[in-house]
């Protein structure tokens, strides 16, 4: 049998028995209950096997389990129980997470997985969030040109888990590359600064001035490096400050009695043109400007 034939024959057998399997599954449910597990779920052979058989059409089924995955999401409701909603997620999961196995370039499927996986509940919990993490994951592997891959791998690491080393490594990887938005690096120098990394935050922002043609591109990012320039001169006086305290028992009073006591070798120079003030608990601020934050990342969830 010519190669071309014996290739054709396969495709239109799998074919068949994936309809087939749809038909039966159908004809038994119309015989019995509907149980919720089994509408709109995945087919019945393993994705590395259907990957393998499908061909030049493997995009076909990805898109298939991906419309089925659509098609799930509006039954979960916001005010939906846990206990109700759970089945929903764990099909939802199966139907995406075969989608990138039978075609493990497909963006649209990783993407709809970030939106449609992780859900709250009024109670400060979140469900879904790992298993969003986890295909998200596997599409920054599979797809390390697009700069989407790690901005929502990186939006979900930090706003449900608060793990900003992660995302800070994340959002820098989407940064990187191009037609990635400014904002992405933006974000990554800002996540690795509260997460204690200075040196990562500001090496990548000196890398991105460095790469920089636009002005206004430019100046964006002099002001970032600015910034973590600033952070790290306020650590280094709050640390200083508690070294004081440490010894003296007290508190100074301002950043230059730090230095007439030897515990900074100088007053640093603040990069905006204001000046660094010592407050009396202890903690440092400029008279310029606010000190480097992720804000609206407070909320605190219970991950399902």
């Amino acid at each position: 049998m010519p190669l071309a034939v014996r290739g054709s024959a396969i495709v239109l057998a799998f074919a068949v028995a994936v309809f087939a399997a749809a038909v039966l599954r159908t004809s038994a449910q119309s015989r019995g209950p509907v149980a919720i597990e089994t509408v709109l779920d995945i087919p019945p052979i393993p994705g590395d096997v259907a990957r393998a058989l499908t061909f030049g059409f493997r995009s076909l089924l990805a898109d298939f389990t991906l419309l089925q995955a659509i098609q799930v999401l509006p039954a979960r409701h916001g005010d939906m129980p846990p206990e109700l909603a759970a089945p929903i997620d764990r099909r939802l999961f199966r139907l995406l997470e075969y989608s990138v196995e039978i075609d493990p370039k497909f963006s649209g499927a990783y993407r709809f997985a970030a939106a449609a996986l992780p859900h709250e509940t009024g109670d400060g919990k979140v469900y879904g969030v790992l298993d969003a993490i986890q295909i998200l994951e596997k599409g920054l592997r599979e797809r390390p040109d697009e700069w989407q891959m790690g901005f929502l791998l990186g939006f979900l690491q930090s706003y449900y888990l608060h793990d900003f080393p992660a995302a800070a490594r994340s959002f820098g990887a989407a940064a990187d590359l191009p037609h990635a938005p400014a904002f992405v690096g933006l974000l990554a120098t800002r996540l690795a600064a509260q997460a204690g990394d200075l040196q990562i935050a500001t090496s990548l922002a000196e890398a991105m001035l460095a790469h920089a043609n636009e002005e206004a591109t430019r100046k964006e990012w002099q002001d970032r490096v600015d910034a973590l320039h600033m952070e790290r001169d306020l650590r280094g006086i709050e640390e200083a400050a508690q070294r004081y305290r440490e010894e003296k028992g007290v508190l100074p009073r301002s950043v230059h009695a730090l230095v007439a006591a030897g515990f900074l070798p100088a007053a640093p120079r603040e990069p905006h043109g204001g000046r660094y003030v010592l407050e009396g608990d202890g903690s440092a601020r400029s008279t310029a400007t606010e000190r480097l934050r992720a804000y609206g990342l407070e909320t605190r969830f219970e991950i399902h």
